[in-house]
């Protein structure tokens, strides 16, 4: 079977999170990825090393190779260096871009047109040049010199003002940066259209992807809302505006939750059923949505009263079989486990040559014409050198031998040996 994009080569200078989130999905589909990076500036995320998982705090000869999160987001793509304050280094990339479909980068606003890289040079490169710029404030606006990280994202884009536990008015941050993930997946879907689009008129496209517009989109409804009514959202917990009742209910073990939701009248009769107390069905403060809505608090405590001492999979067995939704709330261990996920490849184990096999997340999607896969691991820096050079440039063993020798190319940071 082909993959999705097989016959797509982007050129990916992004770095951290956002930027190479969107090129994982769209490697995992098959495009050919190439990470840039230069012995002198790497992507950062090589730096987060734990030591508490190797032996005696061991960080191995090569730890910028080593990190998790670097080796989560990369995999299926390859890695070169290329210096580009040095003409041939900067030649290089100029020839990469000639021969490639995309290019993604998430630097501040300018920082491409500053190297000699911006939207109008590329497009002398490659006429039909897809380009996704992802600034955190977008390449235009008041804000657009600014850095921002997606740490900050949800708290800009008004996130963290509804998360909370139910009534209580401070934010509370996610256990993630929201705005790297959502932006990444927001610049991926982007990208496809834009090739789309490239395939039916044969022309490229500038995509102006600002990071924090992109987290706002999320809390689109609530901002309209917002307008219409002149209310702020309030924290929810974990209450929806549609279902009821939905929550975490506690169940037996030291902190086993399952999570419940009730999504019609149907439902809520056959879950009273269930629960043994078909009277609850017809009793008023809870017949319809809207009367559960209002009765919440005490749903919640009947329907905790009849999970506290039940196991949560048991639970979550019975309701799914008369077609309520419910899970389990797992710890990491719990996801690893579960059959389901195993099933899926939520999880897959990766040999990387500097850390040993890994688990690591599989594909998110299974589509049945062009699976996706994780070809192999994350690159080493400038591990793809040699093939990427030698075999899509025609450079010869003398001629990369002596970018090496000049520091125009290398697999070693700066500082730290030869290259």
């Amino acid at each position: 079977m082909s993959s999705a994009l097989e016959n797509v080569r982007i050129l990916d200078f992004s770095r951290i999170w956002a930027g190479p989130h969107a090129t994982k999905l769209l490697a995992d589909m098959g495009a050919e990825v190439i990470k840039v990076e230069s012995t002198r500036a790497w992507d950062p995320h090589r730096t987060i090393v734990g030591s508490g998982n190797l032996p005696d705090g061991e960080r191995g000869s090569d730890p910028w190779n080593r990190s998790g999160w670097f080796n989560t987001l990369h995999m299926s793509k390859r890695g070169v260096t290329a210096e580009l304050s040095h003409p041939d280094g900067k030649a290089l990339i100029e020839e990469l871009v000639s021969i490639s479909d995309v290019v993604v980068e998430n630097f501040r606003a300018g920082a491409m047109a500053r190297r000699g890289l911006g939207y109008e040079d590329l497009r002398r490169l490659r006429p039909d040049i897809v380009v996704a710029s992802m600034p955190a404030f977008g390449n235009s606006g008041p804000w657009r010199d600014f850095i921002q990280y997606g740490i900050g994202q949800e708290q800009l884009g008004g996130i963290a003002s509804m998360n909370g536990y139910l009534g209580e008015a401070a934010p509370v941050k996610s256990g993630v940066n929201f705005g790297d993930p959502i932006s990444g997946a927001h610049a991926a879907g982007a990208i496809l259209a834009a090739l789309l689009y490239r395939r039916r008129t044969g022309r490229g496209i500038f995509l102006d992807m600002s990071q924090l517009e992109s987290t706002v989109g999320v809390v689109g409804e609530h901002i309209l809302g917002f307008q219409m009514s002149g209310r702020a959202p309030e924290n929810v917990g974990n209450r929806n505006a549609v279902y009821a009742p939905q929550g975490a209910y506690r169940c037996r073990g030291d902190d086993s939750w399952v999570t419940i939701a009730v999504g019609s009248d149907l439902q809520w009769h056959d879950l009273c059923e269930l629960m043994g107390s078909p009277q609850l069905a017809d009793d008023s403060r809870f017949s319809g949505v809207l009367a559960r809505h209002r009765n919440h608090d005490g749903l919640d405590e009947i329907i905790r009263g009849w999970t506290r001492d039940q196991d949560p999979r048991e639970v979550m067995h019975a309701l799914q079989a008369i077609g309520v939704a419910s899970a389990p709330v797992l710890s990491s261990e719990g996801i690893f486990s579960d059959p389901h996920y195993q099933e899926r490849g939520l999880l897959e184990l990766v040999d990387h040559p500097s850390t040993g096999p890994y688990l690591m997340p599989g594909v998110a999607w299974k589509m049945s014409m062009t699976p996706g896969e994780i070809r192999w691991p994350a690159p080493r820096l400038g591990e793809h050198n040699d093939f990427v050079y030698g075999e899509l440039l025609a450079r010869t063993e003398s001629e990369i031998a002596a970018l090496r020798s000049q520091g125009v190319i290398g697999t070693v940071p700066d500082g730290m040996g030869e290259g």
